[in-house]
């Protein structure tokens, strides 16, 4: 139904698939989220309807919301006489509420407001609305009904993430849709507008494709051990350095650390091994230019990094407003020299990236997630399932790309980023869930 919904040229064909997969997603709401994870990475191909474009994953989430705050309605009851089910507050809750007002005071100091309600609408809310969604689901589900949600989830994730990579890859091998970089290199960009994107989003999600298959158990450590394959072959054919020099291995270290053993030397002896293959790599004119800070990219990102900073100072409480930082930028914190590249529409940097949208106090709630999810998740390490450590342990892996890709790159405000991060949030919550009923 949702394919028909969004391959349908037919109006009435599209409405009536629409009305049935909501039918569905009012029985089904565990089925319905699942969904939405999927189709999270399409963003960049909407679904036109009456004259706007909506991604798919915003419908299914709204479709989800509808469903979701009648199932709350319906059990308000039942909860008001069993105390003990009404759901408790977690740091991880409270951290994201802070964010949330952080990005809504943001708002108010916005030049261009169109922007930064559309991005409030799609970066913050609605991951957000989906993290709610999630995180009220899985407390309230028994435990059998919770591990079969946390695994749909993830494998939905999982799975558009191989999608990303197949499309990415037929269309390398077929010239097609392709970015042609310094000297002539082709890079794949998939279902997106940039090279950079795929290495983005497919760096979030190799980290748990490798823990499971390293240290899962079952049919499921073999599936994800075969989904690696084509998922790290797009990223090393995306050539995002990000990615490639900074976020995958990073992600690979976190994962033989908290594995241990025998599994840390494994780790360390790959990224090894794959230094030594990306030798002929760093000789390509794309990576040569990182040791020159007079020009190209290290050039042009040194003065978008000391232009931010000054955007910081002259706006330091609530930033520019989400989504403004192209317009301040280039219109008034543009270096002369940086001329050349006057359209970046943010400081690829992880803390400059917070700062400069929704300034100190967006700041703040960002590392106040960050240390609320790591004091969550690090427990998890020692999980007895060995399906529910791995998983654990590829999302804090997930989560170390997000950090070290984010220094030198996009973070959290990407649509589909946005979204990856408050799975993991969901997720990593319901697992200790699982741990504390075990």
């Amino acid at each position: 139904l949702a394919a028909a919904f969004y391959f349908s040229p037919w109006l009435i064909v599209t409405l009536l698939s629409g009305l049935a997969l909501f039918l569905l997603i009012l029985m089904r709401l565990d089925l319905g989220l699942a969904l939405a994870v999927l189709v999270i990475p399409f963003y960049m191909l909407p679904r036109e309807l009456y004259e706007r474009v909506f991604s798919m994953a915003e419908i299914v989430v709204l479709m989800c919301a509808v469903a979701w705050l009648l199932r709350i309605i319906t059990l308000a009851k039942v909860q008001a006489t069993s105390p003990s089910q009404r759901l408790k507050l977690s740091a991880l809750d409270w951290a994201t509420g802070a964010f949330l007002v952080a990005a809504i005071a943001s708002l108010f100091i916005a030049e261009y407001e169109k922007f930064a309600l559309r991005e409030f609408r799609v970066i913050v809310f609605e991951p957000i609305l989906l993290y709610a969604m999630l995180r009220t689901t899985l407390h309230s589900s028994s435990d059998q009904d919770r591990s079969r949600l946390i695994w749909r989830c993830v494998d939905a994730l999982m799975l558009a993430g191989v999608v990303v990579a197949v499309v990415g890859l037929v269309q390398y091998a077929f010239n097609i849709n392709l970015i042609t970089a310094e000297a002539g290199q082709h890079r794949l960009r998939s279902v997106y507008g940039s090279p950079n994107n795929v290495g983005l989003f497919l760096g979030r999600v190799l980290p748990v494709m490798v823990a499971v298959a390293l240290l899962g158990r079952g049919t499921r450590r073999w599936l994800y051990g075969a989904a690696v394959v084509p998922v790290a072959l797009a990223i090393v054919l995306s050539f995002s350095k990000g990615a490639l020099l900074m976020g995958v291995p990073a992600a690979l270290v976190v994962i033989g650390v908290l594995a241990g053993g025998r599994w840390l030397w494994a780790v360390v002896a790959a990224i090894g091994a794959g230094g030594l293959a990306a030798i002929p790599l760093l000789r390509t004119p794309r990576f040569q230019s990182l040791l020159d800070l007079t020009s190209g990219t290290s050039f042009f990102r040194l003065n978008l990094w000391q232009s931010a900073l000054l955007m910081i100072r002259e706006h330091p409480i609530l930033g520019v407003g989400l989504d403004n930082f192209l317009y301040q930028y280039r219109g008034r914190y543009l270096f002369p020299a940086a001329w050349a590249e006057p359209n970046l529409s943010h400081p690829h940097n992880v803390i400059l990236d917070y700062a400069t949208r929704m300034g100190l106090l967006g700041l703040t709630a960002g590392v106040w997630l960050q240390m609320t999810f790591w004091r969550t998740a690090l427990p998890l390490r020692k999980l007895d399932d060995p399906l529910n450590r791995a998983l654990a342990i590829g999302l804090m892996a997930s989560m170390a790309d997000f950090l070290a890709h984010g220094l030198v790159d996009a973070s959290y405000f990407v649509i589909d980023l946005a979204y990856v991060f408050f799975i993991t949030l969901a997720v990593v919550q319901a697992l200790q869930i699982e741990t504390t009923a075990t």
